[in-house]
């Protein structure tokens, strides 16, 4: 299974493996642990995950993440 965080040290957004434990951020090189962060999407296809990413993505610059559309 795969889904779609959000670093909550640089906000940066990407997909993961829901079978690893932590994940390091490409961006600022934080080590994530995906226990405690907040998964904001779900999907079992890994074709639609890059669809989700530029969709979050585009909540996050908006500073609407958790409101749905």
């Amino acid at each position: 299974m795969y889904g779609v965080i959000c670093c909550p040290k640089c906000r940066f957004v990407t997909g993961v493996d829901l079978q690893f434990k932590t994940k390091k951020c490409i961006k600022c090189n934080y080590n994530i642990n995906l226990k405690k962060v907040r998964v904001i999407f779900k999907t079992e296809d890994n074709n639609e995950l890059g669809n989700l990413i530029k969709d979050t993505r585009k909540r996050v610059e908006n500073g609407n993440l958790f409101v749905e559309p």
